[in-house]
């Protein structure tokens, strides 16, 4: 099991509820602020925004405005309150007027995750329409309405926007192991280690291509060309890779070497409740539950921790996995008290009353 307990990422929206959109946000697509001067941009923001369009904020009030709203749809989907999140969402979309720039679009990103995480299927999968007919070159439009096909049993058009966001973001590994993290968590084996295949022959020679392609091989269980990848990334200057090396020694038994790289990397990256977080996920996803747990408590320990919702869900998942089921019942019971409304947890517990 992973992070929710169940292997598939994305499609499950994974670590949390604005999972998919920070893996499409990792992506290298860099475009300058566009401005909607046609008929049909400005129909297709009315469709986005759902009242006065999209646009770049007409003052500094207004910017300040967008964002504090974009801050709290963000905290609304992390505690689970995904109707609330999409009227944040939209209210900061309402601040703006006459331009769509990279603000709006991102917002309109987390909206349609939300709008779908409420249940609004068809005004998620209308937002992303719009996206995608605004600009037929967003690659993370068609990545997130495939993960929302996928998720809704639709595998045909699923596999159909993958490929054509695939197709657009060039030589962008994070979204091929994204793509291929989805696709195998929901049955595609075959089409996901093509695609796999596929990544690990793009040739790049920069810091993070080697550390992308040693993460892949790390996944792949292929340790020795993992480290030799990641090798060349950590010369390079690549802190990220650190990580990936300890995990590869880990792996393999190998404590003494991972655990100073371990240290390194939390010395190279701070030790604030992200940095912990971040360690705790890559450990959990390597099924080291023992350390993902102790990342995740000392993040639950810093001061005023983001998403501490999930950060607890995870600290019960790590108690489950190494079989503690005594204190992921207390866990759970604790949890519970504080967020009645998460039906996810409500049935994994009936499951924890049998063991």
């Amino acid at each position: 099991m992973n992070r929710l307990g169940i292997h598939i990422p994305i499609i499950q929206w994974q670590v949390n509820d604005e999972d998919m959109i920070r893996k499409a946000g990792r992506m290298k697509l860099k475009r300058a602020r566009r401005i909607a001067t046609s008929k049909m941009a400005l129909l297709l923001a009315i469709v986005l925004a759902g009242s006065t369009g999209l646009a770049g904020c007409q003052d500094q009030k207004a910017l300040e405005n967008q964002q504090a709203y974009r801050k709290l749809g963000i905290n609304k989907m992390n505690e689970g309150d995904y109707a609330e999140a999409v009227k944040s969402f939209q209210k900061a979309l309402d601040q703006s007027k006459g331009e769509v720039g990279d603000l709006e679009l991102d917002i309109c990103y987390y909206k349609a995750t939300a709008q779908y995480k409420s249940g609004d299927t068809k005004g998620a999968l209308t937002t992303c329409d719009a996206l995608i007919d605004f600009d037929k070159g967003d690659a993370k439009a068609y990545f997130i309405r495939g993960s929302i096909y996928l998720k809704e049993e639709d595998g045909e058009n699923a596999q159909k926007d993958y490929g054509k966001a695939l197709d657009l973001c060039g030589e962008d590994y994070a979204l091929y192991l994204a793509v291929y993290e989805n696709l195998s968590g929901a049955g595609f084996s075959d089409q996901a280690e093509q695609l796999m295949t596929k990544v690990l022959k793009l040739k790049g020679d920069q810091a993070e291509d080697y550390r992308e392609r040693g993460h892949i091989y790390l996944i792949r269980g292929d340790y020795e060309n993992a480290r030799k990848e990641l090798d060349q990334a950590i010369n390079k200057g690549d802190t990220k890779a650190l990580l990936y090396l300890a995990q590869v020694y880990d792996a393999q038994g190998k404590a003494k070497k991972a655990q100073p790289l371990y240290e390194n990397y939390l010395k190279k990256n701070g030790s604030d409740a992200a940095t912990l977080t971040a360690m705790g996920d890559s450990q959990l996803e390597a099924e080291n539950y023992q350390k993902a747990l102790e990342f995740f408590q000392q993040a639950l320990n810093s001061e005023k921790p983001e998403n501490e919702r999930q950060l607890r869900r995870n600290e019960i998942i790590c108690y489950e996995n190494l079989s503690d089921f005594a204190t992921a019942k207390q866990k759970m019971a604790e949890y519970l008290e504080d967020y009645p409304d998460d039906e996810k947890a409500q049935r994994e517990n009936i499951f924890l009353q049998t063991r």
